[in-house]
């Protein structure tokens, strides 16, 4: 009687007509697996069959890392926790005509998101609309305003960006790119901007119960698009990231000039995620394609008259603080 119901079991779960026989090991399948299966496979991202990326336990509270010291007078800030990294990226705003944000391999939650989203609306950047769907509620509240006695052009914000920057920023950044808040480049977003729950009965599985969207529609299973796309290997992208954990000079990854020169890598990595990369690897063999588009995007505004030159003196700073 068991394997007769096994097997009845099997027939019910695949389509009318269909041979049993030749999907081998279905009667084994959870009851509903094929369904969840299905369903995964319809609505790209809308249910996981892994854990949906998380920030990284080496990565909390740990500080931004800021170098001032790019061609044409470029601040970078690498960010690994957003909360810790936003009064640093408030000042940069204020201080600076131009910055270089990198957001990957960064996972957000919502607060921090919206902490970032409110930093950059302060700073006098236009975001499109933004609203949240499902049982989970992103409540993307109001957003601190502009000082309107700041007359100043609105800094220029390039977002460093790859298919591991994921979670409710991916929406934020999504709207102010709509509206030329911030300039994404890279390679587009993981498409996670929403909130998952463990589905009981199915473990291993996670379906979406909330998510943050902006005014151009869902970004669930497809991240967000750079205005400025690279393209860039994963195994480029991790490499060009780690050299520089591991104590490598970031100016060595921007190649327009590229030599034999060889760069040395102190193997001491600051987390223990970091991965080993070689300790003597020919400059161009590790360069940063995204990092360097994000420079000559800054270059070409200022040959615009955009953008300060590097020889223009500093902006006096901005007075407005942040709010969260």
């Amino acid at each position: 009687m068991f394997p007769a119901l096994l097997l009845a079991t099997a027939l019910l779960a695949l389509p009318p007509g269909v041979d049993p026989t030749l999907f081998p090991d279905v009667d084994k399948l959870p009851a509903g697996e094929i369904e969840l299966a299905g369903l995964a496979s319809l609505y790209p991202g809308r249910i996981l069959h892994e854990a949906p990326q998380s920030l990284d336990e080496h990565d909390k509270g740990r500080a931004p890392m800021h170098y001032d010291s790019l061609p044409r007078n470029l601040d970078y800030l690498r960010v690994y926790d957003l909360g810790v990294a936003l009064p640093q990226i408030t000042k940069l705003l204020n201080d600076k005509p131009a910055l270089i944000l990198d957001l990957r391999f960064l996972r957000t939650d919502a607060n921090d998101a919206a902490g970032l989203a409110g930093v950059l609306s302060q700073a006098g950047l236009e975001h499109a609309a933004i609203h949240s769907e499902g049982e989970a509620i992103f409540e993307p509240g109001k957003l601190p305003a502009h000082d309107p006695k700041d007359t100043r052009p609105a800094p220029v914000v390039l977002v460093l960006v790859n298919g591991l920057t994921s979670g409710p920023v991916e929406a934020w950044l999504a709207a102010f790119q709509e509206k030329d808040g911030v300039l994404l480049v890279g390679t587009p977003t993981a498409g996670q901007p929403a909130h998952y729950k463990a589905m009981e009965g199915h473990p291993g599985y996670y379906i979406i119960d909330g998510e943050l969207l902006p005014a151009s529609g869902s970004l669930v299973g497809l991240g967000v698009k750079p205005r400025f796309p690279v393209e860039v290997t994963p195994e480029q992208s991790y490499d060009a990231y780690y050299f520089v954990e591991r104590g490598g000079d970031i100016k060595t990854l921007l190649q327009h000039d590229a030599t034999t020169t060889t760069a040395s890598a102190p193997a001491k990595p600051a987390t223990a995620a970091s991965a080993p990369i070689p300790q003597s690897v020919p400059v161009e063999e590790i360069s940063d394609p995204v990092l360097q588009r994000a420079v000559d995007v800054v270059a070409a505004l200022q040959v615009l008259n955009r953008l300060p030159s590097s020889t223009a003196p500093a902006a006096p700073a901005r007075s407005t603080t942040a709010q969260r």
